[in-house]
């Protein structure tokens, strides 16, 4: 655990418009490893696309975030990471006409700013997070973060 000793706040959590997680996702992270600038940490989420089918009815789409983010700074970051979006989806059967849902995986990467102070407090990170949909369609994205870092506690 020596080279976490520079790591004052590494517990995350965090909303995010847009971004990898759909039009809204909330997220945790944790910031696993510190050597002088350089910090590597790993996401997860959830998030989603619709909350109605095509029905009308209750039956969102789920979207689980995950990252690795490599990040360079002291307390203004650049930020570069990659990952994968996994989502669940409703669409319509054709054979009978109800809700069918679909289980996809599609592929991530983010550059971007971010602001966490090594003792904890406000986070915020702006990014463009473009996103390969079904690791076949490009498509531009960004997002928005806003939460709150934890202070780790002292052994």
């Amino acid at each position: 655990m020596a080279q976490n000793d520079s790591i004052n706040s590494k517990h995350i959590v965090y909303a995010e418009g847009a971004g990898i997680g759909g039009y809204g996702s909330l997220n945790y992270e944790n910031v696993f490893f510190s050597k002088g600038l350089f910090k590597l940490s790993a996401r997860i989420g959830v998030g989603t696309y619709r909350v109605l089918d095509f029905q009308n009815r209750f039956n969102p789409d789920v979207i689980i975030p995950v990252a690795l983010y490599g990040l360079f700074g002291k307390t203004h970051f650049a930020e570069f990471g990659f990952g994968q979006a996994i989502s669940s989806t409703v669409h319509v059967n054709i054979e009978n006409l109800q809700p069918d849902r679909r289980v996809n995986i599609h592929a991530n990467f983010s550059v971007g700013y971010r602001y966490q102070r090594k003792t904890g407090g406000l986070f915020l990170r702006l990014s463009y997070s473009p996103l390969i949909e079904y690791y076949k369609t490009f498509r531009h994205w960004g997002g928005l973060s806003v939460g709150y870092v934890f202070k780790a506690k002292k052994k």
